[in-house]
């Protein structure tokens, strides 16, 4: 069973409400330098925290890194990436509910690591974690602009089709809703000392930063502060048990080549997209990328979980 980690989460939740204070306080800044923060975080953090699948699939998949080997891996990770850009293309809509799903179980995987549970509580946090996740980054604080950017790639308007039958007041409540109470409900059934850590200020945080912040920004915020910081330490802790005695200065050391390949990538990417001047679809094609960069990842990431429980 996983121990309850403490160590990082004050720091989550400070930064969380620093994030949403400022949000608050100076709304206009926010605005301005939203896409910086994004920026930022992908360079520090969010591009190298996924460039760790080499090194993290042969000790997971347990087989010796050779030639051949590493070759298999590589073709393998590279055609999962080139048939969902493929999918992209072809069924838009079909791409972004399969990056949906991925993202809920992806980030709820990531944070539901961090409780001393197992069996069907740990996926009820799991599960209900991810929905609050991703169903604030649709209806969170602006929800028109969410459906602006889906439109640009998908065709697809949500806020034409679900705003008409519900106000987006009452999707936004019900996603901020799920997580908090379904941690309320676990741990009084299961683990009451939970009520009483930083993990319940911990609930609200993360549901009042996606309800009340700048969609950019809060994404930002949490992709930063909590899924890609929380899982570069659960793949560290996961090499040390093969005694490789990592760190995070190793971390960047062992990633920065694939990351810099990465940034290129993007570079390319900005740059093709300001000559048509449209962010929505800049944002959109992010999403994209990062989507496609993460099937993969969640490939390599479950065989991780499979055999090992972060401590």
């Amino acid at each position: 069973m996983n121990k309850t980690h403490t160590s990082h989460i004050i720091y989550q939740v400070l930064a969380g409400a620093a994030a949403l204070l400022l949000n608050l306080l100076f709304p206009d800044f926010i605005h301005e330098v939203r896409f910086w923060v994004l920026a930022i975080v992908i360079i520090v953090i969010g591009m190298p925290h996924g460039a760790l699948d080499h090194v993290i699939a042969f000790k997971a998949f347990r087989r010796a890194k050779n030639t051949r080997n590493q070759l298999i891996f590589y073709i393998s990770y590279l055609s999962i990436m080139a048939i969902y850009g493929v999918l992209w293309f072809l069924s838009p809509l079909t791409g972004l509910i399969l990056f949906l799903l991925m993202t809920l179980y992806h980030f709820g995987q990531a944070d539901a690591e961090r409780f001393s549970l197992e069996g069907f509580a740990k996926h009820i946090l799991l599960y209900s974690r991810g929905l609050t996740i991703v169903g604030l980054i649709l209806f969170g604080s602006d929800p028109f602009y969410s459906s602006v950017v889906i439109e640009e790639v998908t065709g697809f308007s949500f806020s034409d089709q679900l705003f008409g039958v519900m106000e987006p007041y009452i999707f936004t409540l019900t996603f901020a809703l799920t997580y908090p109470v379904m941690f309320l409900l676990v741990s009084l059934l299961k683990s009451p000392e939970l009520l009483r850590s930083w993990f319940t200020a911990d609930a609200l945080v993360v549901s009042l930063l996606f309800s009340f912040g700048e969609p950019i920004f809060v994404f930002s915020v949490y992709f930063g502060c909590w899924h890609a910081f929380n899982h570069t330490k659960t793949m560290l802790n996961y090499l040390n048990k093969f005694g490789m005695n990592v760190s995070f200065k190793w971390f960047y050391k062992n990633t920065f080549l694939y990351s810099v390949l990465s940034y290129a990538g993007l570079i390319v990417l900005y740059f093709a997209l300001q000559a048509f001047g449209n962010a929505d679809l800049l944002v959109a094609l992010l999403f994209i990328l990062i989507s496609v960069l993460t099937l993969p990842h969640m490939f390599v990431v479950e065989k991780m979980y499979g055999n090992f429980n972060p401590e």
